[in-house]
């Protein structure tokens, strides 16, 4: 026997269709950034207020400047203080010498040759510049100290004491005036005009060369006289080597010089400040030679 067909059950809500999915809510729009607020100006400093208050940073530039500036003008000022005390000390020896009439190329010349003191000197003076320990106090004010005399020995010893005393105060106030030139020489013309590293090199090999053909001559000629050229070349020499010298010093040409060799420096320009007493007092007493005899 057959059932019944059941009744259809009646929907208590809407019936979804077939074939059709639940969409999803619309994304909202991407929202642009906020810009970023402008940076905040520096406050301008007031006309009374100084800028190393206001910020040390950008003030350390001109401190720096104003810190080496300072450093390098002590740093003459030493050199040329002991230049001053080495040279005052060197020139008051030889005068008393001369009053004196104390003549070393008859006391120690026989025995050892005026070229040894030049060359002990020279010695000492690289001694200071390449030794460490030469180079620290106290060494290097007693190394000054036997410099310097070592050149008033070679000096007296070039028959200093024969000069008369009006030439020997004009040859004094030559070698000092010439040397005050050739300083502010040395400090104001440029540097193109200046004798650097390598005309220094070329000058050395070419002064050794004449000097040593100049004796090869007066060994083969017997003529003693030609001696005086070797003061003339010495003389262009020294004069180059000061204008160097002083270039250096003053930090023109190398400007990391190490400051703490102010007592070096010192006495290479008191060393050269004496030494130019022999050649000029030597074309002095070779001026009063053709004199006489013309």
């Amino acid at each position: 026997m057959s059932r019944p067909n059941p009744t259809p059950r009646s929907s208590t809500g809407p019936r979804k269709p077939n074939g059709q999915r639940s969409t999803l809510p619309p994304r909202p729009p991407p929202q642009s950034p906020a810009p970023a607020p402008p940076p905040h100006e520096p406050a301008k400093p007031n006309h009374g207020e100084t800028p190393r208050l206001l910020s040390p940073v950008a003030s350390s530039g001109p401190l720096h400047q104003r810190s080496s500036v300072t450093l390098r003008e002590k740093h003459v000022g030493w050199v040329y203080l002991i230049h001053a005390i080495l040279s005052a000390c060197a020139v008051i020896q030889l005068v008393v010498l001369r009053i004196c009439n104390t003549d070393f190329g008859k006391l120690i010349s026989p025995s050892v040759p005026s070229f040894v003191w030049l060359l002990l000197a020279v010695g000492c003076v690289l001694i200071m510049a390449y030794v460490y320990l030469a180079n620290q106090c106290p060494c290097n004010g007693l190394l000054a100290i036997v410099i310097v005399e070592v050149i008033v020995i070679f000096v007296n010893c070039h028959r200093w004491a024969r000069l008369s005393m009006l030439w020997m105060a004009g040859v004094l106030t030559i070698v000092l005036a010439l040397n005050i030139m050739l300083y502010f020489m040395g400090v104001y013309l440029p540097l193109k005009i200046l004798p650097g590293s390598i005309f220094m090199i070329v000058l050395t090999f070419c002064c050794i060369a004449i000097v040593v053909s100049i004796y090869l001559v007066v060994y083969l000629n017997g003529n003693r006289y030609m001696m005086r050229y070797v003061s003339m070349v010495s003389l262009i020499y020294v004069a180059s080597l000061i204008l160097f010298t002083i270039t250096v010093i003053h930090q023109r040409r190398f400007e990391h010089t190490d400051r703490s060799e102010y007592v070096l420096q010192a006495t290479v320009l008191a060393m050269l400040f004496v030494y130019m007493i022999h050649p000029l007092s030597t074309m002095v007493r070779f001026g009063q030679f053709l004199v006489d005899h013309i």
